[in-house]
């Protein structure tokens, strides 16, 4: 009886973990990756999507704002079985295309403005942070198994 309900709640079910590169160079158009799905008793997972998205923070204190903008996404519906000592790994892809502001588009125009830019960003508070997110459907369970790491870039 109780086995049921853990496996129900998704309790030592199935987990993720992403495994990708620390930091990314800001031209690229890809994130690639693998996300590892690993299980302690056999599971079925039946779709996964992964979704890459912005932070955007601006202002400071009670001025302070905070948007997420969603960059890409990638998602499989194949059927992947898993079990105790047998991960599985998922290889994606995900194109995404980045919001450029004004100022981002003056700081490519040469390293003066990049400075100045900079400085500005800094002085009203503007920082963008970037995550990977990824929700995976498991045969049996009704909640989504769910995982979140930060990308870089450098």
């Amino acid at each position: 009886m109780f086995g049921k309900i853990k496996n129900w709640m998704g309790i030592e079910g199935a987990k993720l973990r992403f495994h990708v590169l620390p930091s990314y160079p800001h031209n690229i158009p890809t994130i690639n990756g693998e996300l590892e799905v690993f299980a302690k008793r056999q599971q079925t997972i039946t779709a996964i999507e992964i979704k890459f998205y912005e932070i955007y923070t601006n202002g400071r204190g009670d001025e302070k704002r905070i948007d997420e903008y969603l960059l890409g996404t990638w998602s499989s519906e194949e059927l992947i079985m898993v079990d105790d000592g047998f991960p599985q790994n998922v290889f994606f892809k995900l194109h995404y295309q980045k919001a450029e502001s004004n100022m981002d588009k003056i700081a490519k125009k040469g390293f003066l403005q990049k400075g100045l830019v900079g400085f500005a960003k800094s002085m009203k508070g503007i920082k963008s942070t970037y995550r990977l997110e990824a929700r995976a459907n498991v045969e049996g369970v009704s909640w989504q198994v769910f995982t979140k790491t930060p990308i870089e870039f450098g």
